[in-house]
């Protein structure tokens, strides 16, 4: 008897989607590969996602911890959780460089809830509105790449003392009361 489970099945094609762009980008990546790798159909990937860029937006989210929401007073956390995730994977780290490269720029998806958050809070004056909340976004995740890249000052900085770095760039950009 074949039973159906669907969140398996949807499970498998977000990890070789994963695989595939990390690997090859989006513009690069190719849908035959990933649900191959899957063990489905390709078109069971649009079914659940839509489309390959949709597909992409939903690894992103899941790869880079960007899944759980975002709040204003820890835009810290939030780079750290981006940090972290880059840390635990390193083809997260290609999977962000695809995303700024295919995409143009800096890092955003196409979720607009946290830009939302961001621009709440800085109608009710609990964030700094020097950055429009989509740049203030990006700003945030660029930091948080900066500080998983090795440099070669530090290439052997322990985890711990990495992980503050993830921590630090973020400062500053709540308003002070």
């Amino acid at each position: 008897m074949i039973t159906r489970d669907p969140a398996a099945k949807r499970q498998r094609l977000l990890e070789a989607a994963f695989a595939e762009f990390a690997a090859h980008g989006i513009a690069g990546a190719r849908v035959d590969r990933i649900a191959k790798r899957a063990k489905c159909s390709a078109g069971l990937g649009y079914t659940y996602f839509g489309g390959k860029d949709d597909l992409f937006d939903a690894v992103f989210e899941v790869a880079t911890g960007t899944s759980t929401p975002l709040t204003a007073n820890d835009l810290p956390g939030y780079a750290g959780k981006l940090f972290d995730a880059q840390e635990a994977n390193p083809d997260t780290q290609r999977l962000l460089t695809w995303y700024r490269l295919d995409r143009g720029g800096s890092v955003t998806t196409t979720s607009g809830a946290k830009v939302d958050t961001l621009r709440e809070a800085q109608r009710a004056s609990e964030l700094s509105d020097r950055f429009d909340p989509e740049q203030l976004r990006a700003l945030v995740h660029t930091l948080a790449s900066m500080c998983s890249a090795p440099t070669q000052e530090t290439p052997d900085l322990p985890r711990e003392r990495r992980r503050d770095r993830s921590r630090a760039p973020a400062r500053g950009l709540a308003r002070k009361p």
